[in-house]
Parts: C-alpha cells; structure tokens; sequence
C-alpha cells in the first residue's frame, strides 16, 4: 500500500515539475519578447537567429492547455476505461503525441515530459510484450526528438536564443534553474521506477506467500481427504455391520418366533395323537398354517424386511394376531392388555414394539415353558410403555443371548430404555420405555 501510494506521489510530482517547467520556458520567451522590443533590439535579434520563433504568447496558451487534457486524459481513462485494454492503448498514444506537441511549441528545447508518457505506458499497458512496445517506442522518440539532431536539417529556433539575450550572471541563474528543474525531472521519474519495481516485488513476495499457503492448503487437504477416505471405508463397514446385525434381528425374530411355535405344537401333537387323532389332525393344520405364514413372513423379511402383519395391520391388530396364532397352535395362553389412547408412531417404533412382543413370547415358549404369557401396552403423552410377563421357569444368572441383545439394541436406537427381570421359579419380565416422536 505504501508503495502504491509512493509511486503516486512521485508522479503528481512530475505533472508538478512540468508545469513549472513550461510556465519557466514560456515566462523567458514571452518576457524576452517584450524586453527586445521594448529596448528597440528586435533588428538586432532577428538577424542573430536562423529562425522566426512562434509566436511568443501561443508558447503558453498552447503548451499549458495541451498540459491539462494530458491531466484530464488521465482522470477520464480512470474513471471510465480501466477494464478495456484497448482504449488504454489509444489514450497512451494519445499521450505521446501530446508531450511531441507540447516539445514542438516548446522548440524541443525541453523532452522531460515524455516522463509523463512514460509512467502512463507502465501504468496502464497490460502485459509485458505490450509495455516493452510501447516503452521502446517512447525511448526512441526521447532519443531522436532533440533540437541538435533536428536543427541539423530542419530549420529551428532554440529557446536558448532567448536566454542569450541577458547579461552573463542572469544567464548563469536561468542556466541552473532550467537545469535543476530537468535534473529533478529525471530523479523523480527514477524515483517512480524504482516505487514501480518495488510494486512488483511486493506482488511477486504476495504471490509467492499466497502459492505457499495454497500449497500448505493443498497438502492439508490431501491429509483430510485420507482421513475422509478411512473414516468413509470405516462408515462403510459399520454400516455393513449393522446392517448385518439388522437382518439377523429380523430372520431371528421370524423364523425364531416361526419355528418356537412349530415346535411347540408338535410337541402337543406327539402328546395328543394316541389319544386324539382327529385333534391331531386339527393341531397339524394349524401347525401348517403357521409353517406357511413363517415363510411368507421370512421371504418378507428377505425382501422387505418389515413385518407382514404390519403392512397387514396397525400395531396393537398385529400384536393381537401373534397373540392369537400361539393360542391356536400351542398350549401356551397369551393375553393382551392395552392402556390409553394408541399414539400415532413412525415406522420404525411400531416395528420396534412388535418384534420385542414377537422375540419375548418366542423366549417365553421356548426357554421358559411359560403356561402364560401377559402383554401389557400403555400409552402416556408422547411415551409408550410396554411390560411382557410370564409364569416361566425364570432364572437367577440371566444371561443376554442373541435375542436379548437385539431387543435391547432395537430400544436404544429409538433412545428407548429397556430392563428384564427374573428369579427362578418367577418367570420372566421385560419392561420397556419408548419415546415417540410425534406423539
């Protein structure tokens, strides 16, 4: 910022020392005029120059108003023209051709002005091919535009002409003023260039900053692109997991639930068939029955894996029908008991509440010979309560097995809790508390 600013400065400085240059050589060719004609010289004068000069008062008009549109030209391309690269061309020709007009009233007795083109050309030429054209061209103008190579050929008149007229020691002030004006000319232009190559520095250190940075970037993000990648492949793989664990839930409580009542029906019917034979036969239908609905429940389960009797029935009709189908095949009652207004639940909650009813009556049949089995549903606000008790052989050690750890797992990913209780000879109890989302 302090470079721009510095580079800024510096050329105000120049449009400054020009201006007091042009108002120097002008103020010398106007006030010699008049002193020359004033002392009756002007025979005199004529016949010691090779050439008629301009016009004294056109100097001044001329090369100050010629001053202000190069100002001007400056202001306008700012404002209106910085984004078209190539109307910032047309106006540093402009330029050039400006400084030539002002050197011409000027008898090319001064060139430092071409400092202004100069410091346009760097500023508003993009590209570097483009800047190196237009600079070399000004420096050849500089070079060649010059009242000893011109007046060799071309008939001129040099404002030093004008400066001879005075005594020796004014001559020596107007020499040393002329010079220290175009000495400083040149050192604030070299002032300029060195702001300008200071400017690129800073950029070229900006941008090497920001490429290191980016590359610290870059390398960061390939380090969290691996862990992105690990932590995607471990993602994967517990999804996999549960998704396993999901499907041995599900074909565990069919085909658990499924086979327990087969099982225990033919159990029943071992007992029955010396005695009974036509009940026998009733009891191996309804076995059938059972058998049948297990494998459309677990090709379900396969594909779906939702219980059919859900896609059947509401919940508290699906519980009833399990209900139902282990009173028919087995000699194992089940009875089902509901509180309280039934809650509108989501999918995965009715689905969750009915496998626990499936797997616990499934254990009771199975593990603990239960003669009965209570179901007790309660619903309260945006809570569900459910207790499963048995009259089974119960136990002291209760040991978590596959069964109860899916129940557990099922509750707990609804943020449910879940407790069983049992002392031998007392059955079994399961309690579970289940929030419901939308109440």
């Amino acid at each position: 910022m302090n470079t721009k600013r510095n580079m800024s400065l510096t050329r105000t400085a120049l449009f400054v020392i020009n201006f007091t240059v042009i108002v120097f050589f002008s103020a010398i060719i106007y006030k010699t005029t008049d002193l020359i004609c004033f002392s009756d010289q002007a025979r005199d004068f004529l016949e010691k120059i090779k050439y008629v000069p301009i016009t004294p008062w056109k100097v001044p008009l001329f090369t100050v108003s010629l001053l202000i549109i190069l100002i001007l030209g400056i202001f306008i391309r700012e404002k209106y023209f910085l984004k078209k690269p190539f109307v910032l061309y047309l106006f540093c020709v402009a330029d050039v051709i400006i400084c030539i007009a002002i050197m011409y009233y000027l008898n090319l007795g001064y060139k430092g002005i071409l400092f202004i083109a100069f410091t346009n050309i760097i500023i508003y030429v993009g590209g570097k091919k483009n800047k190196l054209f237009f600079l070399l061209g000004a420096i050849i103008i500089y070079m060649f535009f010059d009242y000893d190579i011109f007046s060799i050929k071309i008939n001129m008149f040099s404002a030093n002409d004008y400066i001879q007229y005075y005594t020796t020691s004014q001559r020596l002030y107007l020499f040393g003023f002329r010079n220290i004006l175009t000495s400083l000319n040149e050192v604030v232009f070299i002032l300029f260039m060195i702001f300008t190559i200071q400017n690129e520095i800073d950029e070229n250190t900006k941008i090497k900053e920001l490429y290191s940075r980016l590359f610290k970037n870059a390398e960061e993000l390939k380090v969290v692109n691996i862990q992105l990648e690990d932590y995607a492949k471990k993602s994967e793989d517990m999804a996999k997991t549960r998704e396993r664990n999901r499907l041995a839930r599900e074909i565990h409580d069919t085909i658990g639930h499924a086979l327990t009542g087969i099982a225990t029906g033919l159990e029943a019917c071992t007992e029955l068939i010396d005695n009974d034979v036509s009940q026998t036969k009733i009891q191996l239908k309804k076995i059938t029955e059972l058998a049948r609905k297990g494998l459309i429940d677990v090709r379900r389960s396969v594909s779906e894996l939702r219980p059919d009797s859900l896609e059947r029935f509401s919940l508290i009709p699906a519980i009833n029908k399990l209900a139902e189908d282990i009173n028919a095949c087995t000699k194992t009652k089940v009875s089902v008991f509901i509180e309280g207004e039934p809650l509108k639940m989501g999918a995965d909650e009715e689905e969750t509440i009915y496998r626990v009813v499936q797997e616990s009556i499934t254990n009771s049949v199975r593990h603990g010979n239960a003669n009965e089995i209570k179901i007790h549903l309660k619903f309260n606000d945006f809570m569900t309560y459910l207790t499963i008790s048995d009259d089974g052989v119960g136990s002291t050690d209760l040991h978590k097995g596959f069964g109860l750890r899916h129940i557990k797992e099922r509750v707990e990913l609804l943020n449910g809790k879940v407790n069983f209780e049992s002392e031998a000879g007392k059955g079994f109890i399961t309690n579970v508390e289940l929030p419901i989302r939308w109440g």
